[in-house]
């Protein structure tokens, strides 16, 4: 979906109706996350499907956004972080963006080209929250094709949800919890214990490249002379659900371009993945909300 068209459909769905419940006979996963801190909570839910549908994103804000407020400023940026923050929601402790192909915080994510987007940077994909003179936004929900629940080092289960102020400043965070992997109980309240399946997670704030570059602009993929001259070598790109439901990753040797010099790099591939998707779903199932 191309930049204009991303946005448009995310108007259209802001003033949409929403509901839990999944369409009859169609089998979902489903997680969701209390962002809070600072005044915000922000409430995040996130369905799965086992038939490589993209992932559906619902976002409520219920307040604490001002389009005024002389602590923090606008426009708002929101994110799937790779480590869960706890009970105590401890912002810090949620480290960097769930970034499995290393794309980096330095490369800016272009909506035309969500392949080369980090997978847990949601804002770059879909946009960033403006802030209101209540606080509180309108409902918006949208699709994100490569926004997954398995295998493992892609999964948004047992992260957390961190939201920015403009200059990066940790505002409100919370844990992705689900029934899927322990970390929500049958009535969905936290359970604050480990993810059952998320079981491996970073120890350090990923390492981002000191110059940030804008390859990708509106609607034409960069010419190679652009990509050659980068100052790290571009990502490879990732494989959206309806190509491929499960995936692996690996690492390869590969011939890159940097700062207009071929060499050689080792990084992160996603490859096509045959197996299973690992746990089932849910039909028209709901819960209530509870902090």
């Amino acid at each position: 979906m191309h930049a204009l068209s991303a946005f448009a459909a995310l108007s259209a769905l802001a003033a949409a109706t929403f509901t839990n419940a999944a369409p009859s006979g169609r089998e979902r996963l489903y997680a969701r996350s209390l962002a809070k801190g600072n005044g915000i909570e922000a409430r995040f839910e996130f369905w799965g499907r086992t038939d490589g549908t993209g992932t559906y994103v619902k976002i409520e804000v219920m307040g604490g956004l001002f389009d005024n407020s002389p602590y923090f400023q606008g426009p708002f940026g929101y994110h799937v972080h790779t480590n869960p923050v706890g009970e105590e929601r401890n912002c810090t402790k949620a480290l960097g963006h769930l970034d499995p192909l290393l794309v980096s915080e330095s490369l800016i994510c272009d909506p035309a080209f969500p392949q080369y987007c980090q997978e847990g940077d949601l804002a770059g994909k879909h946009g960033k929250f403006n802030g209101t003179s209540s606080g509180a936004l309108k409902t918006i929900g949208y699709t994100d094709d490569y926004l997954r629940f398995f295998p493992e080092d892609f999964s948004i289960l047992g992260r957390s949800i961190v939201i920015h102020a403009a200059n990066k400043t940790r505002l409100a965070c919370g844990d992705i919890i689900s029934t899927i992997d322990g970390t929500a109980s049958g009535s969905f309240k936290p359970t604050h214990k480990p993810s059952k399946f998320v079981k491996h997670y970073p120890t350090a704030p990923p390492f981002n490249p000191p110059q940030v570059v804008t390859p990708f602009v509106g609607e034409n993929f960069p010419d190679d002379n652009t990509l050659h001259n980068l100052p790290f070598p571009l990502p490879n790109p990732a494989i959206p659900l309806h190509e491929a439901l499960n995936v692996k990753l690996i690492v390869q040797n590969q011939k890159v371009w940097v700062n207009g010099s071929e060499t050689h790099a080792r990084l992160p591939v996603e490859k096509k993945s045959s197996a299973k998707a690992p746990f089932h779903g849910f039909n028209d199932k709901s819960w209530s909300w509870s902090s």
